[in-house]
């Protein structure tokens, strides 16, 4: 399927706090030029260093998604990225004033809300997806594995996770043939989540001191703590939000099937490398 290229309407921004940094971050979203993609400007940085979301780019950082160009990065990306992508937006620069994106509600709600105030613009430049064209599987054993398939057109996603501790996350499934509609109503609002324990540690080793239970899913024995799910399998539809995030290293929209079991950001980006490779 090829359609033609996206860019905002208008300029809109969001605004909040890193959960990792603590500071108040304020993002604005550009349109920008048919076959820009969508690239990283560190308007708070000396030349203010442009940082292409591309595999090539990626750093690892745990638990978040980080782009780098020489010692200018971005980190915790992949909600910002998955709004884009969801929302069908092809090209778009994103100025920050700082190294991390705000955290929000955990969810990437708050940058598709904004998309849809700014308006969508149809450029002249058609864009072609890459689709997967030949089965393959990625994993390790039994335990984190991926797999990748032709499709009918469309972008399907899943993905299964199992908990054991804490037992009130459990085994979570959610599939999705990804459309807008149903990025903005359904895979959007799903928030992050870390178990009480993780939570602790991250908090012990100096990080995350502003966030709170409002701001992040935290989960105890009996579900999360003083929160409220927005869907029974929430963790499973935040998975495959984080997982749309990272297929926007692709560069371009992805046609096929794609299904996740117990898998993680770094997963996803070798995905992102074996597609680009194949």
């Amino acid at each position: 399927m090829v359609r033609f290229q996206r860019t905002l309407a208008v300029p809109v921004w969001v605004e909040g706090f890193g959960y990792w940094s603590d500071r108040d971050i304020r993002v604005v979203f550009q349109p920008a030029e048919e076959n820009t993609g969508v690239v990283f400007v560190r308007d708070d940085l000396p030349g203010k260093p442009r940082i292409p979301v591309s595999p090539e780019r990626c750093v690892e950082i745990p638990h978040r998604t980080a782009l780098a160009v020489g010692s200018a990065h971005v980190e915790m990306v992949e909600h910002a990225l998955a709004a884009l992508m969801g929302m069908a937006v092809d090209n778009c620069e994103i100025h920050v004033d700082a190294a991390e994106m705000p955290g929000l509600d955990g969810s990437a709600l708050a940058f598709a809300q904004a998309f849809v105030r700014a308006g969508f613009v149809e450029q002249g430049s058609r864009i072609r997806p890459l689709a997967i064209a030949t089965p393959f599987r990625l994993g390790e054993g039994d335990d984190r594995w991926m797999t990748a398939a032709p499709g009918t057109g469309a972008l399907e996603l899943s993905f299964t996770l199992r908990y054991v501790e804490p037992p009130s996350i459990g085994c979570q499934s959610a599939a999705f043939v990804l459309s807008p509609e149903r990025f903005l109503r359904e895979i959007a609002p799903c928030r992050t989540f870390v178990t009480l324990r993780e939570a602790e540690q991250i908090q012990a080793s100096g990080l995350a001191k502003r966030a709170t239970y409002r701001d992040i899913l935290v989960f105890a024995d009996d579900g999360p703590m003083e929160n409220t799910l927005r869907f029974p399998n929430e963790c499973a539809r935040h998975k495959i939000l984080d997982l749309l995030g990272d297929l926007a290293l692709v560069g371009r929209p992805v046609v096929g099937r794609i299904h996740g079991y117990c898998s993680g950001h770094d997963w996803n980006v070798r995905l992102v490398r074996h597609l680009l490779r194949e």
